[in-house]
């Protein structure tokens, strides 16, 4: 007998928050929407080529692990994406000079 294969979910164009695009990749298979990847080459470094070590009051520690849970992804991941968007906003201020 002939396994079917279901027809997948649409893929929605965007998601409201990090919870509700984890939610649909737990019940979905990437596979199942190939013809929406794009291939892409990239380099990843194995290990970091630099470590910081931050010291923050319990107030803010706190207040960083709940957008951390809110957001659904690590601490690590999280600061890493301010850090750039801060940086990214410093470049452009020097650019424009603002």
């Amino acid at each position: 007998m002939a396994e079917s294969n279901p027809i997948p979910d649409s893929l929605p164009e965007t998601f409201d928050t990090f919870e509700e695009m984890a939610e649909f990749w737990d019940t979905h298979d990437v596979t199942d929407f190939e013809e929406y990847l794009t291939p892409v080459e990239i380099n990843v470094s194995p290990h970091p080529k630099h470590e910081y070590v931050i010291t923050l009051s319990d107030t803010l520690d706190a207040t960083l692990r709940k957008v951390q849970q809110k957001e659904g992804v690590s601490l690590n991941t999280l600061i890493n994406l301010w850090v750039q968007e801060k940086l990214y906003q410093y470049s452009k201020s020097l650019t424009t000079g603002d």
